[in-house]
This record gives structure tokens, C-alpha cells and sequence, in this order.
């Protein structure tokens, strides 16, 4: 007797679409392990035991788009088409009930790579299933490598010991960036011990704090890593969360809200606190916002960092000035007792020892006095930050200390005057640099030096200094080229009265040693500020008797 064939087992729909985004995920995975050398990747840090930590999952009917971020960058890591059905989920009931068989089947499919580099300790994995009713989230998945999760541990604890708390020498970028991560993912040993975990950070940055590059790089990891703590794990247990990506994310207290731990709101306050000081000024108002929300929460300290700052830095009071700061908002507020040198100096020395003790560079100084002075430069506006500096460069005994100041205040990056917006906007330090440019030619390495500071995509105040120059030493060979300086960095405008001397045949050739080296593009950027134009320039230089530098400026 010949025996019937066995049947074909049928799956349901919920089966064939669970095991269909399992297919899709594991063959993703091994997808990114045949193209990145793991075993290799992880060697770069002893504090690396893999590289994904995530997949997200987008699935209509039978389509399927896996991505390895949470945001998607130029398309998904991996299309994979499934098998298409008519009954396929059509609301979010119908999600609901295939959950626990997908979370069964990625359960038993991820921990097969335990034991592979490719994967961290954690890997989780969140889909959105697109139904005739509209997008519906499916529950997140979670696999916990336990063998692996060991591994980072005691990794985590080595390190620590050794390069932390032993620890005399600079440390690696990418061990603060690892580091970072582990001491403030909950997954790795459940609550976070925040006085130690803060002590490790405030360790690393003064074991790179002689290398100013390196420490920059330290910091971003370690706020980047804190901001990510704050807006992924922490608020969203207070607050309902709404992102846009052209704003800032919304925060709504949720009613009823369990009581936040105290420690957890001391390390929300010192996140708060390094953005502040450290990220950049676009960066600030995330980190106050922070501040209040620990405030929301029932932080009595959060209250008084919003009130009156850290307490870090202490007032500076004298007969002749008195200065209070905050550092949360970024003021120094300024009242000038005597109008005198005393006054002034004191002011600048206790600003600049504000700035390297680590006070915000983007502040702005809100002053009393009774003497109001402006510098003689248009496009600066009127603010009382400015005004402090024109009264200070009243008096040339204080020019070295202004100097001084000016070196400080300019040293970073991305910071600007929090008083001068817009058109106004401007590099702190801007206002003693232009002070003492206009005061006398020995204070133009120090211009020079501004100069190359300078975001010109965001400043153009230096133009408009170019032309007070100018008008106030004329145009020499000592002037010339500071005023080139200004004109490669400044947007471009017809050609100004205060330049037209830069035409002279006496001044030619000075300004062809400027320009030579330049990139083309750059050259013809300063023609055009003076000639107006390249073609008008070569026009000239082809006039009968025109000196030979012309022709040589238009060669260029």
C-alpha cells in the first residue's frame, strides 16, 4: 500500500507574517556580518563587545524595510519582500495579536548571535505596521545576551580601576564614548549609580583637560551620552513626549506621575549643567529646559540653579564694582560703582577667570553705569554687552588686560554674545578686538588672530569693522593686510568709500602680496569688495599707462 503524502502544514497569517520579519531581521544581520569585519571593529576598544544595538521595522503587506537607526538616512539597510496576503492586519487588534508569536520567534532567532561580535549585549528590535487604519506601533522587543551582558560588565569595571580611578594619564575618545553608554544604559546593571557615574565623567575631563581638541571630543561624548539618557530614558517617564524635527521636542507633564528619584534628578541637573557650560549656544536652551523639568519634578536645587545659577562661581563684590553671574542663563550682571580704570579692570579680570573656570562663552552682560559709549562701528547695535567694552576702552591702561580677555573669550567655536542676534551676531571677544584694533596698530596680531576665528556663515560684523579701520588708520602697508583678512571673510557688498584708496598704484603691490597663495575664489572675493567686479578690474589693468600690478592682481 502506498502511503499518502503528508499534508502541508497551513499557516495562519499571524504566523506567516511573524516568521516573515524574523526572516527579514536575521537575514539583515547577516547581511552587515558578511560586509563589517566584527571581530575586528570590537578590537578598537576593550569596552566594545559589538556594534547593533537596534533594528526598526516598517511592514505593509508583505513589504518590509529594516533600518539600523532610529532615523532613516538615504533609505532602508535592507528591503525584504514577504509574502503577500488579502487578510493581512488592518488595525491595531490585529498587531496586538501577532506580537507575543513575533516576540517568540526574534527571541529564539536573535539569541543564536550571542556569541557573534556583530550585536551588543541588548538588541532590540520596534516595528510600525502601516494597515488601512493608519500606522500602529508594535510593542518593542527586547533580547538581553546574558553571557555578554557579563562581559561588558567586567570590562566596564577593569577599565574603571585602571584607567579611570588609577588613572594618571589622557584617556581614549572612543573608550569615553563606550564608557558613557554602559554607565548609563539601565540595561546593564539596572539603576545608575549617579555619584559615581558623575565622578568617572568629572575624572576623564581632567585627565585630558591639557589636550584641548581631545577634550572637547571627551565632553561631546559624555553630554551627547547624558542628553540621550535625559530624552530616551528618563523624561519619558514623566513626561509625554512629542517630536517634530524642526523643533525642539515637546514636554507635557503627565498627571499622577510617580515621584522622581532624587538622584535621578541630580544627574538630569548635571546634564543640564554641561550643556550649559560646554555644548554649544544653539545647544542651551535643551539644557534649561532640562533644568525646569527637574524643577517640574520637585528638584529644590533645580530651582535655585534657574534662580541664581550652579553656585559655582562666587560674586565679585569691591568699592568700585560689583558683579554678580548665572551661569544657567548665561548673564553677568555688572554694576559699575566709580567710573575709573579700577572699576573696569577688576570687571575684565573677573570675566576672563569666569571663562576658564568654564562659565558659558555665549553670555551676554547685562550693565549699570553712567557713562554709555558705543564703538565708532556700524552693525553692531546697541547693547549693553558692547557698551561695557567701549566704556572699558576708555582707559589704554587697561588695553593689555583687555587683550587678555579678548584671547580667552574667542577661543571656542560656535559661541556668540547672547545679546547680539541676527545681523548683530558676533564671536565673544569681538568687542575688545575691534576696540583695540581701531586703538592703535600694535594691537593688530591680535585682530589677525580674531580673524581666523571667525564663522563667517554666521558673522558679519567683521566687514563693517574693515571699513572703521580704514577710515581710522587709512590705508597703509600695515593696514592692508588686516583689511584683506576682513574682506576674505565677509559677505559681499558694492565697493565702499573707505576702500577705494586700495586702488592707488602705491598700494598695488602690497595688496598682490596678499593675494598671491590665495584660492582663486578667494582673490576674487577681495577684487570684488574693492573693484566691484574681476572684469572691471581687468578692464582697468588694460587701460593705456595702468601700473603692471594691476594686470598682475588680474591674473589672478
Amino acid at each position: 500500500m502506498i502511503p499518502s503524502p503528508k499534508k502541508e502544514i497551513m499557516l495562519t497569517v499571524p504566523e506567516t507574517i511573524s516568521r516573515n520579519i524574523t526572516t527579514a531581521i536575521t537575514t539583515m544581520i547577516d547581511k552587515l556580518e558578511a560586509k563589517r569585519p566584527a571581530a575586528e571593529v570590537i578590537k578598537r576598544s576593550p569596552l566594545q563587545k559589538g556594534i547593533f544595538h537596534m533594528v526598526r521595522f516598517i511592514y505593509k503587506n508583505g513589504d518590509i524595510h529594516l533600518y539600523t537607526s532610529e532615523m532613516d538616512y538615504g533609505g532602508p539597510d535592507l528591503a525584504y519582500e514577504g509574502i503577500r496576503m488579502d487578510n493581512a492586519p488592518a488595525d491595531a487588534a490585529a498587531v496586538a495579536e501577532l506580537t507575543p508569536m513575533l516576540h517568540q520567534l526574534l527571541e529564539t532567532a536573535i539569541a543564536q548571535y550571542d556569541t557573534h561580535p556583530i550585536l551588543h549585549f541588548y538588541f532590540k528590535v520596534t516595528g510600525t505596521f502601516i494597515t488601512p487604519a493608519g500606522e500602529v506601533e508594535m510593542a518593542p522587543f527586547l533580547h538581553i545576551s546574558e553571557e555578554k551582558r557579563q562581559q561588558v560588565i567586567a570590562a566596564v569595571d577593569k577599565y574603571v580601576a585602571q584607567k579611570i580611578h588609577n588613572g594618571q594619564y589622557p584617556t581614549k575618545e572612543l573608550d569615553t564614548f563606550m564608557l558613557a553608554n554602559h554607565l548609563l544604559n539601565p540595561l546593564l546593571r539596572g539603576d545608575i549609580a549617579v555619584a559615581e557615574v558623575t565622578g568617572i565623567f568629572d575624572k576623564i575631563i581632567a585627565l585630558n583637560r591639557h589636550n584641548k581638541e581631545a577634550l572637547h571630543v571627551h565632553r561631546h561624548n559624555i553630554t551627547n551620552t547624558l542628553t540621550s539618557w535625559a530624552e530616551e530614558e528618563f523624561l519619558p517617564r514623566y513626561y509625554t513626549v512629542v517630536k517634530d524635527e524642526h523643533r525642539l521636542p515637546q514636554y507635557t507633564l503627565r498627571p499622577g506621575h510617580p515621584a522622581a528619584p532624587a538622584d535621578q534628578l541630580e544627574l538630569l541637573l548635571y546634564t543640564a549643567a554641561q550643556i550649559i557650560r560646554y555644548s554649544p549656544n544653539y545647544s542651551r536652551p535643551t539644557g534649561i529646559r532640562f533644568a525646569e523639568m527637574a524643577k517640574e519634578l520637585g528638584s529644590k536645587q533645580a530651582a535655585t540653579m534657574l534662580e541664581s545659577g550652579s553656585g559655582k562661581f562666587a560674586p565679585l563684590t569691591t568699592p568700585a564694582v560689583a558683579v554678580k553671574v548665572n551661569d544657567t542663563f548665561a548673564k553677568v550682571d555688572v554694576h559699575i560703582k566709580e567710573e575709573s580704570d579700577t572699576a573696569y579692570g577688576q570687571a575684565l579680570a573677573y570675566l576672563a577667570e569666569l571663562l576658564e573656570q568654564g562659565f558659558p562663552r555665549s553670555y551676554s552682560i547685562q550693565l549699570k553705569s553712567k557713562i554709555k559709549q558705543l564703538l565708532p562701528v556700524r552693525q553692531l547695535g546697541k547693547n549693553t554687552t558692547q557698551r561695557f567694552f567701549a566704556n572699558a576702552l576708555q582707559y589704554p591702561s587697561l588695553y593689555p588686560l583687555l587683550e587678555k580677555y579678548a584671547r580667552v573669550a574667542m577661543a571656542e567655536e560656535f559661541e556668540w554674545y547672547e545679546d547680539a542676534e541676527a545681523e548683530f551676531c558676533c564671536l565673544p571677544g569681538s568687542y575688545a578686538v575691534f576696540g583695540l584694533g581701531l586703538a592703535g596698530e600694535e594691537w593688530f596680531p591680535l585682530v589677525r588672530d580674531y580673524l581666523k576665528q571667525v564663522d563667517e556663515e554666521h558673522q558679519s560684523v567683521q566687514y563693517y569693522f574693515a571699513l572703521a579701520l580704514a577710515e581710522k588708520h587709512g590705508i597703509t602697508p600695515t593696514t592692508i593686510p588686516v583689511l584683506v583678512d576682513c574682506l576674505l571673510i565677509s559677505p559681499y557688498e558694492k565697493p565702499a568709500k573707505q576702500l577705494a584708496d586700495l586702488q592707488r598704484p602705491e598700494h598695488l603691490q602690497v595688496l598682490l602680496e596678499e593675494l598671491k597663495g590665495l584660492e582663486k575664489y578667494q582673490a576674487q572675493q577681495v577684487i570684488a569688495h574693492i573693484w566691484g567686479s574681476h572684469d572691471k578690474l581687468k578692464a582697468q589693468a588694460k587701460k593705456k599707462g595702468a601700473p603692471e600690478a594691476l594686470a598682475a592682481l588680474a591674473a589672478l
